[in-house]
């Protein structure tokens, strides 16, 4: 794999550094990118991993890490979009600074890094990986902004595999459910800011959420089964996997759907739940009928092409 080099963002911890590890451990030349010095100190022990200072806010920085990768002089063969933020909050409390900044990580990072190594892709006709959520294709209460963020970021996936196809660039985008990673302790000090700055009417359900943050942690349930009250989120691994097949498989899919049953189930009755909305209107109204036909075909035709 080594004429494969691949840049993983937000190579630090979590699935971006599991990625860089799985990838270099198979011999694939990683370029991992971190912000802090300490961590760029531990990604540079890794066997086959170069470490790259990169925020992905920040330009001046994207400049310098295209330089870098371009002066190494192996060109760049896949990117993985993995840097990512996660905070969470009432709609009504989030500031716009806050709501730039989550949309500043999550979309905007990912369209500058695309755009800052999309020639060395197109040259090497080469993957592209965008890391989003199921939040792109679910959301609920408290996760306003950030399923915003993941439902951008669906929409310009698809846009970007239909623009790179002809250029023999093949885009994936991975949606994981719950993964064990840092991203929640990373972002609880904002959620407690925010609940705090809650204003009548919506005061009393903050205080009501904060002081749920107080209370020790509820007995382990009697029964294994999943449920919202007893998550089983998934080690970063499985991530990883879908990653590598997106990377190096002959015929990629175009998106992972990656955790437990009961997290894909959600996804999976959410998007029905959104097509019989659109169904019901005087343009359309199939019948039940009707629609297990056109579901019928699209099976049908998929299993054609494969």
């Amino acid at each position: 794999m080594e004429n494969y080099p691949v840049l993983v963002t937000g190579a630090s911890t979590g699935i971006g550094n599991d990625i860089t590890h799985q990838l270099a451990a198979q011999g694939t030349l990683v370029f991992a990118t971190a912000r802090k010095e300490a961590d760029l100190q531990s990604l540079s022990r890794i066997d086959n991993v170069i470490p790259v200072r990169l925020d992905v806010r920040d330009p001046q920085q994207l400049a310098a890490a295209a330089e870098q990768v371009s002066r190494y002089g192996h060109g760049l063969y896949g990117l993985v979009n993995n840097a990512g933020v996660g905070d969470l909050g009432l709609c009504s409390t989030w500031t716009d600074e806050e709501l730039v900044d989550i949309f500043n990580v999550n979309v905007f990072g990912p369209f500058r890094v695309t755009n800052a190594f999309l020639p060395m892709l197109v040259e090497s006709r080469g993957r592209v990986v965008l890391i989003s959520s199921q939040g792109g294709m679910i959301s609920k209460k408290y996760y306003g902004p950030y399923t915003m963020t993941k439902h951008a970021l669906e929409a310009y996936s698809v846009a970007l595999r239909d623009e790179l196809s002809d250029y023999g660039v093949q885009v994936s985008i991975v949606q994981p459910g719950g993964v064990v990673t840092n991203i929640g302790a990373n972002s609880f000090p904002g959620m407690v800011r925010r609940f705090q700055r809650a204003q009548p009417p919506f005061k009393a359900e903050a205080d009501a959420v904060l002081e749920s943050f107080n209370q020790p942690p509820p007995p382990a349930p009697e029964t294994d089964e999943e449920s919202e009250g007893n998550r089983k989120p998934s080690p970063p691994g499985v991530v990883t996997q879908a990653v590598l097949d997106a990377l190096f498989a002959q015929k990629p899919k175009f998106r992972y759907l990656v955790g437990t049953r009961w997290e894909g189930d959600r996804v999976i009755h959410a998007l029905i739940e959104k097509l019989l909305d659109e169904n019901d209107n005087p343009q359309h109204r199939y019948s039940r009928e009707s629609l297990v036909a056109l579901l019928t075909q699209k099976i049908e035709a998929r299993h054609a092409g494969q």
